[in-house]
C-alpha cells in the first residue's frame, strides 16, 4: 500500500564526526534514536568541500559536458535516465573516481569515504559484533575494502513522475546533499519532510546495515524514502549522494555478540532480493 504524507514536526538526531574519526550526537539517546528512525544529520567537516562538487553537478545540466559521456560499466555507472521517475545521474564507483572525476571531486569522494566508514565503525561497535570479525561481516567496507558510489543526481521537476519511487537503500550508509525540498522518510507508515539543514548531510541506513546487525546486541532500521514529484522555482534539482557498499562480488555475514555466525549471504543474492521486491512494489 502506498503510505499517505503529511507534514509533521519530527526531530531527526545530529552528529559530527571528530578529527580522530569518532562519531557523536548533540544530545544523549540519540545514537538509539537514530538506529531506530534509520535517518540523523550529519554536520559537513569543514574540509569538506561541498559547494566546489555542487558546481561540478550544476555542470552535468549542460548536454555538451563531456561527464555526460563516460561510458557505462554495467547497469550501475556512468550518466544513467532511469524511467519512471525524474531522476538523471551520474554514478561512478569508487575505483574510477580518479579516473573519470576531476581531481577536487575524486578528494571529495574521499572525504565521503571518510565519514563513511566512521558511521560504520560506530554502528558495529554498537551492535557488539567483536570488532575482529567487521570486516567479514561487512563485505569489507568497514576495513576500507568494499566499494562506495559518487552520484551526482538530478530531478527535472517539469516531467510528470514522481521524483524517485518510495524504497530502501540496499547498502550499509548513504550521505545526501539535501538543498531542496522532496526528500520524505517514511515514519509510523506516515511520509514526513526531511528539513534541509543547512551545512548538514542526511544520512540513511540500509538493508545491507540492517541484515548484518539483526542477530547482534542493536538491529538496524532500513529507513524508507521517496524523493516527492513536485514543481519547483528551478525546473530541475540538484543533489550529491554517496552510497557505502559491501564489495558487489562478495559475501555478508551475520554476527552475534559471541562472534557466532547466524546467517550469511551473497551480496549478489540479497540485493536480487531486494530489488525483485523493489520491482512488485512498483
Amino acid at each position: 500500500a502506498v503510505c499517505p504524507t503529511r507534514e509533521v514536526a519530527v526531530r531527526f538526531p545530529i552528529a559530527t564526526v571528530n578529527g580522530n574519526g569518532q562519531l557523536s550526537f548533540a544530545e544523549k539517546g540519540d545514537f538509539d534514536r537514530a538506529l531506530d528512525l534509520g535517518i540523523f544529520y550529519l554536520r559537513a567537516p569543514d574540509t569538506l568541500d561541498l559547494e566546489s562538487a555542487r558546481q561540478f553537478g550544476r555542470a552535468l545540466l549542460n548536454p555538451e559536458s563531456p561527464y555526460r559521456q563516460i561510458p557505462q560499466y554495467g547497469d550501475f555507472e556512468g550518466f544513467i535516465d532511469l524511467e519512471n521517475n525524474q531522476q538523471t545521474k551520474l554514478a561512478l564507483r569508487r575505483h574510477h573516481w580518479c579516473q573519470h572525476y576531476p581531481a577536487n571531486v575524486a578528494q571529495f569522494g574521499q572525504g565521503l569515504d571518510a565519514l563513511g566508514m566512521a558511521i560504520m565503525r560506530a554502528v558495529l561497535e554498537a551492535s557488539s559484533i567483536p570488532a575482529a570479525l567487521w570486516g567479514q561481516a561487512s563485505g569489507g567496507y568497514a576495513t576500507g575494502a568494499g566499494t562506495a558510489f559518487l552520484n551526482f543526481v538530478h530531478y527535472d521537476t517539469r516531467q510528470p513522475n514522481p521524483g524517485l519511487h518510495p524504497h530502501t537503500d540496499y547498502g550499509f550508509v548513504t550521505l545526501l546533499d539535501v538543498t531542496a525540498p522532496g526528500l520524505q522518510v517514511e515514519i509510523d507508515g506516515v511520509f514526513i519532510d526531511v528539513p534541509i539543514l543547512p551545512r548538514h548531510l542526511a544520512v540513511h541506513f540500509g538493508e545491507a546495515l540492517r541484515f548484518i546487525t539483526r542477530y547482534s546486541q542493536r538491529c538496524v532500521s532500513a529507513v524508507r524514502h521517496q524523493v516527492a514529484r513536485q514543481l519547483s522555482a528551478s525546473p530541475v534539482r540538484h543533489g550529491i549522494v554517496y552510497f557505502a557498499n559491501p564489495d558487489l562480488e562478495g559475501r555478508l555475514w551475520q554476527f552475534d555478540t559471541t562472534g557466532v555466525s547466524r546467517g550469511d549471504s551473497s551480496v549478489e543474492a540479497l540485493f536480487t532480493e531486494l530489488e525483485r521486491n523493489l520491482t512488485e512494489y512498483r
